[in-house]
């Protein structure tokens, strides 16, 4: 799921992590890598691969993993990438 992701992209929550409850809507801010220091309260290593999000509507900032974020894409994006598969 990494590759669907870049920085600037929104997302859902999946799970409540920190001060972010699960169905947020975040924006993805930073990769973090499996095995990246990570920072939040306190420090630990990142057991699998993620993204710094941060919540707009309270400015609150964590780390989630990849497999706890849902791509809020619309169907438009989906929809340019068949168009362009078929051009090309």
């Amino acid at each position: 799921m990494s590759n669907q992701f870049q920085p600037g992209d929104l997302a859902l929550t999946k799970v409540f992590d920190a001060d972010i409850p699960a169905g947020s809507q975040v924006e993805l801010t930073e990769r973090i890598e499996k095995g990246a220091l990570v920072r939040g309260k306190g420090y630990f290593r990142a057991p699998s691969p993620g993204w710094y999000v941060i919540q707009q509507s309270s400015g609150v900032s964590t780390a989630y993993a990849d497999h706890e974020l849902i791509p809020l894409r619309g169907e438009r994006d989906s929809a340019e990438q068949k168009a362009k598969a078929v051009s090309a």
